[in-house]
């Protein structure tokens, strides 16, 4: 057997590699969706912090609109005593006179507080919804690019798993201390080990090959590397640069 031969064969084992190495790089340049869960994080922990703003603020709401109900009924008592025709002593008067006035203060002090709460309740309300919103919709659109993502991987993978068996197949065809070159450059060489050309160029690096390199190549005697990339060339011939077998034989007398 030629090393074109073995070459031609070892270019098959190439074509399914190159099939192999394009579906791993496609599965590694998918979005992951690391960034959309980051967000969603983010915007997740926004939205449990406003939303603990918001409870406080409508607790705290609710403490001080109890206590503005106590302080209206303990007024409504004092003002019911005071202007109820029982108490004539001027003395007992004049106290729930200063009581009335002192819960009458208590009673604007406590509802300026409670109109500052509602307002910052309705703010805290406004923003617990906004980030709601927000989170709902980075959650929903990670979600969605994980599940196209996850979808894409299978079918790549199912693919990579289609063709390791043909990979395995056509190698076996191969001399193993060639295959063992070559996959070792594949290694290094971006999941191309050889590269096939039909003229005086690699298509690998696309570098232009030497004269001395296209010699070597035309003759077919020994196994020849790109100088540029290291990758072992595989000479296409066109059908006159063929070699054929020299005939022998002897004259007849």
């Amino acid at each position: 057997m030629t090393l074109d031969d073995e070459l031609a064969k070892l270019h098959c084992v190439q074509k399914i590699d190159a099939q192999i190495y394009q579906r791993e790089q496609a599965i590694k340049a998918l979005d992951s969706g690391a960034l959309l869960k980051q967000k969603a994080i983010g915007l997740m922990q926004q939205y449990d912090t406003a939303k603990e703003k918001l409870q406080k603020a409508e607790a705290a709401l609710r403490v001080r609109e109890l206590e503005l109900k106590s302080v209206e009924q303990k007024r409504a008592v004092v003002h019911e005593k005071l202007y109820g025709g029982r108490i004539v002593n001027p003395k007992e008067l004049g106290d729930l006179q200063k009581d009335e006035e002192m819960l009458d203060t208590q009673v604007d002090h406590i509802e300026e507080a409670v109109l500052e709460l509602m307002e910052q309740a309705e703010e805290a309300r406004k923003t617990e919804a906004k980030l709601h919103v927000e989170f709902d919709a980075a959650k929903r659109k990670w979600q969605e690019v994980s599940a196209r993502t996850q979808a894409e991987t299978t079918r790549l993978q199912k693919e990579i798993a289609a063709l390791r068996p043909q990979r395995e197949q056509a190698a076996t065809l191969i001399e193993k201390p060639l295959l063992r070159q070559y996959d070792g450059i594949r290694e290094r060489r971006e999941g191309i080990g050889l590269a096939a050309t039909a003229s005086d160029m690699c298509p690998a690096c696309h570098m232009k090959l030497t004269s001395r390199v296209m010699d070597r190549l035309r003759e077919g005697e020994e196994l020849t590397l790109c100088e540029s990339c290291a990758r072992i060339l595989y000479f296409m011939r066109k059908p006159s640069e063929t070699p054929t077998p020299i005939e022998q034989g002897t004259e007849e007398g």
